[in-house]
């Protein structure tokens, strides 16, 4: 069983988009959102929550991204899942009011990466 499902994170992450639909959510974002529902769940994926200075490559925001990109990519408009792209043109710094009052600034920013965005779509219907 993979750490998604044994932690149950499409239900976590569909809650919390969910709960900001219509709008999109950054991946810091939804890192965020989960971690302040479920205290914790970082730690217990063995991940840091993510951000600048870190020092990993493997950070929950890293994580969520790529699980939500990947099924995105496999399932296309049958995952109740869309994603878009925040451009990185003319970004300085983008920063989020974390946990515990703490910032968390993307490690995006000047990496030619663009920042992803997602938001929750729903069930299709097949009608």
């Amino acid at each position: 069983m993979t750490k998604w499902d044994e932690h149950g994170l499409l239900d976590k992450v569909s809650d919390a988009l969910r709960q900001a639909s219509p709008l999109y959510l950054s991946a810091y974002q939804l890192a965020i959102k989960l971690e302040r529902a479920h205290p914790g769940l970082a730690e217990r994926l063995g991940k840091p929550l993510g951000g600048a200075g870190v020092g990993v490559h493997n950070s929950l925001t890293e994580y969520l991204a790529g699980q939500l990109v990947g099924r995105i990519d496999r399932e296309g408009a049958a995952f109740p899942v869309e994603r878009a792209h925040l451009s990185s043109e003319d970004v300085r710094e983008v920063r989020f009011a974390g946990p515990g009052g703490t910032d968390l600034v993307s490690s995006l920013t000047g990496s030619g990466y663009h920042l992803s965005l997602f938001r929750w779509r729903g069930p299709v219907s097949n009608s």
